[in-house]
């Protein structure tokens, strides 16, 4: 029987450099060749699922390489056959793992995501949006061992996660760089992508270090992360006023200061 396959969901890839991006939209695709069969009724839905959380507990506890077919259905206490009955190889379990992953992180980028900011503070809009990230990580151990997979030919089941990385990535910068759009306006376009590529990379790196860290050490990552992306974004997407407003309302006040003690002295003269 031939294998059948879904239409893959595709959006355009942002171009390097100055772009003005829309709202992004859903750009995780179906990766190439995951499924041997999609299940058709709810019964089989749920043996992938549980086959896909068996894949998950596996990889948190061993490893990538431990994943293997019999180790995943041994954990999904079934016969290794009912894996093969959906899925291919073990590559193609992988894959499939992925895309979930990058649907349920595409959602929170969408929550978390508010479509005005205006108003808001710094403080509580990183907060707003690391906060989420931070949590899917807890309740996923095996996320970044499933997306630190290597990069393959196109066609390459194995390659699928990284793909699906990139793809997060991107759709991620493009969010910050329309939030910070309307933060502030008057940032130029190539220091705002700037901006949201450096802070998405942090992000990134310290999330994933935070994942690997002790429990005693998960709260101050995270706690530094707030602080290292509110130092680093607060003169751009909070400016001060400038110094000839600020040096104007100063002398404004001293003026005030200075027209008070008169009346005083002439009243006690």
């Amino acid at each position: 029987m031939p294998a059948t396959r879904s239409a893959p969901r595709r959006a355009p890839r942002p171009a390097d450099g100055e772009i003005d991006v829309p709202v992004a939209t859903d750009t995780t695709e179906e990766a190439p060749g995951a499924y041997r069969r999609r299940p058709r009724q709810s019964r089989g839905q749920q043996r992938v699922e549980l086959l896909l959380d068996a894949a998950a507990t596996v990889i948190a506890t061993s490893g990538i390489e431990a994943a293997t077919a019999e180790a995943i259905a041994m954990q999904a206490r079934t016969a290794k056959g009912s894996l093969y009955q959906f899925f291919p190889n073990r590559d193609a379990v992988l894959a499939a793992l992925a895309l979930r992953y990058a649907d349920e992180m595409r959602a929170i980028h969408e929550r978390a995501f508010p479509i005005d900011s205006h108003g808001m503070p710094l403080e509580r809009l990183i907060d707003r949006i690391v906060k989420p990230l931070a949590e899917f990580h807890d309740r996923n151990p095996a996320f970044r061992r499933v997306f630190a997979s290597h990069d393959g030919p196109v066609d390459d089941t194995r390659s699928a996660p990284a793909r699906l990385r990139s793809q997060l990535f991107d759709s991620f910068v493009d969010r910050l760089d329309v939030l910070f759009a309307g933060r502030n306006p008057k940032l130029p376009s190539r220091d705002r992508r700037r901006a949201a590529l450096v802070a998405a990379s942090v992000g990134q790196s310290l999330l994933a270090r935070r994942a690997r860290a002790h429990a005693t050490d998960k709260k101050p990552l995270m706690d530094d992360l707030r602080r290292l992306l509110l130092a680093y974004l607060q003169p751009m997407l909070d400016p001060a006023p400038p110094p000839k407003a600020r040096a104007k309302k100063s002398s404004g006040r001293a003026d005030a200061g200075t027209q008070n003690p008169l009346p005083e002295l002439r009243t006690r003269n």
